[in-house]
């Protein structure tokens, strides 16, 4: 049967809505589609849905990445077919002779609308496939030869607990890349016991010797990480909206859980916990330490600042200590201070350490933030040392034109104080513009990334792990999709601790250290979208 190319346009969802974001690509050229079948998620203002193939064929050509922010009827998709009742959407004759591929998207966080890419003649792009990373060596742990990987501390865990691991069939796999994580093998002990497992301790963190660090370069002697006691479920937060379902929710975030801090519970408090951990970790004492800095949007009190505070707390008053914010790329922007006090001299050793309480901000009848947000603590230990974990500089950056995409309008000097019987009460939470949000926050992170990747002469193919600020997993399996780095390297923490802001990049690498997911040479990426919009981007070889 003769055959013949189409042009399928982005689909219109009504007069209202002009353009689409593309969320996820199920397909690339050369790809066999049938009729009906689903190839794409696509997403409006108003609606999230799956784009199904208009007929049977072969996908000729892909004109967008994920991430992209598509006009209604712009370029889409290629396919060839030999279905007659799409003639109407047939390629003119003379283009139809060329093999036609897109060309590489012009991405830019500080545009918040996007052209598709334009369609060129070229090779098709080389796709790598690129395997999960292999679990760790555990000494004398015990050997698992079927069913997912584990990470070393869930191996640990279950050879403390006296258990062989190859015989439990029903434990949980919700590490990175569908891994048992430690937090699993607690969760299957206490069902298993019916009483709650004993702790572990936070691992010390191994030096991984380097030939030559670049001159930009300090140590991270540990890192560590601390959450609240109360756990809230979405299932509670659901009960002020009865037209939202649970599924529903986590299909739209990701996140199962979040933690509140409780009454007796305070960010400064959460720090110290993060501080001490990272300082177990690293194997030092609060003696070594020259400063602190603190990355936090709502400090304990607004004057003296969070980190003289903190200082304090765990005797060590006489070091130089100050609050930055930079809301959710807070911790990355600390990091960078840091790095460079230590290169230009002005310290030896410092905490790097954030803590968030979202909790006391968030409004509990607002379905665009009540949902996202938790609370929690993390911290890293900086140093001039030779060898460890090596932090290079980081990338910053911000678009100031999106300010009021994620905003806290009231609280500061121009309105301290709600005005009387509390009409601007809104104005004292958390707010945001969701789907402006989205549709900056894919390209902004894909293009953190790929910043850090041309920084350092890499690939995609040559990076270990991602390790992102916890905006929302829609938006980082899009961002995965358009940097060609598979979603199995990207650590995940968002389903069991929301989005903390500034304290999530932290807190999810102090809990893959606690895993021991990483091997010495990884090389890992951070990367961050926050309020402002500010943006960080950065390369940590472990």
């Amino acid at each position: 049967m003769d055959t013949y190319l189409i042009d399928v346009p982005m689909p219109s969802m009504g007069a209202t809505v002009n353009e689409l974001t593309i969320i996820d690509l199920k397909v690339e050229p050369g790809t066999a589609i049938a009729k009906g079948q689903k190839i794409a998620e696509l997403e409006s203002d108003k609606s999230v849905f799956e784009y199904e193939a208009p007929c049977d064929g072969e996908v000729a050509a892909v004109q967008c990445r994920a991430g992209d922010i598509v006009a209604s009827g712009g370029p889409f998709l290629r396919i060839r077919t030999s279905d007659v009742g799409l003639q109407h959407l047939r390629v003119a004759a003379e283009a139809a002779s060329a093999s036609v591929h897109p060309a590489p998207a012009v991405a830019s966080a500080a545009n918040a609308t996007l052209a598709a890419a334009i369609p060129v003649a070229a090779p098709p792009p080389k796709v790598v496939a690129v395997p999960a990373a292999a679990p760790v060596a555990v000494a004398s742990a015990p050997v698992v030869r079927e069913g997912p990987v584990w990470t070393p501390r869930a191996l640990k865990l279950a050879q403390e607990a006296g258990l062989d691991p190859a015989g439990w069939v029903d434990v949980l796999a919700t590490g990175p890349g569908g891994r048992v994580s430690g937090d699993d093998v607690a969760q299957y002990l206490i069902r298993l016991r019916a009483a709650p497992a004993a702790p572990a301790a936070v691992p010390a963190v191994q030096a991984a010797p380097m030939a030559a660090v670049a001159l930009e370069t300090v140590c991270i002697a540990g890192v560590g990480y601390a959450v609240p006691k109360n756990i809230r479920p979405t299932s509670e937060i659901l009960r002020a909206f009865p037209d939202r379902t649970e599924a529903e929710m986590i299909k739209l975030t990701g996140i199962k859980e979040r933690r509140y801090a409780d009454g007796d519970e305070t960010a400064t408090s959460l720090a110290a916990t993060a501080v001490r951990n990272a300082l177990a970790q690293a194997g030092m004492t609060l003696e070594q330490i020259d400063g602190i800095i603190m990355a936090t949007i709502l400090p304990d009190q607004p004057v003296p600042a969070m980190a003289s505070a903190l200082a304090r707390h765990l005797g060590i008053p006489r070091v130089l200590a100050f609050d930055l914010n930079a809301a959710c790329s807070g911790w990355l922007y600390a990091l960078e201070v840091g790095r460079s006090f230590i290169r230009g001299g002005t310290a030896k050793t410092l905490i790097v350490v954030t803590a968030e309480l979202l909790s006391r901000i968030t409004n509990p009848k607002d379905h665009e933030t009540a949902f996202l947000f938790g609370d929690g603590a993390g911290a890293a230990i900086l140093t001039d040392a030779p060898g460890g974990h090596r932090l290079h500089r980081m990338g910053l950056s911000g678009d100031a034109t999106q300010f009021a995409a994620i905003q806290r309008p009231g609280g500061g000097a121009t309105r301290p104080f709600p005005a009387p019987g509390g009409a601007d009460q809104a104005d004292f939470y958390l707010q945001m513009n969701g789907a402006s949000v989205f549709k900056s926050a894919v390209v902004a992170f894909a293009d953190q990334i790929e910043a850090t990747l041309a920084r350092h002469q890499l690939k995609p193919e040559d990076i270990a792990w991602v390790v992102p600020h916890q905006a929302n997993e829609r938006i980082l399996r899009a961002v995965s999709k358009r940097v060609r780095i598979p979603f199995e390297k990207i650590v995940m923490t968002i389903s069991r601790y929301g989005n903390t802001s500034g304290a999530s990049v932290s807190m999810a690498l102090g809990w893959a250290a606690q895993e021991e997911i990483f091997q010495p040479g990884d090389r890992i990426i951070f990367c961050s979208v926050g309020a402002g919009l500010t943006f960080a981007g950065g390369l940590l070889v472990w």
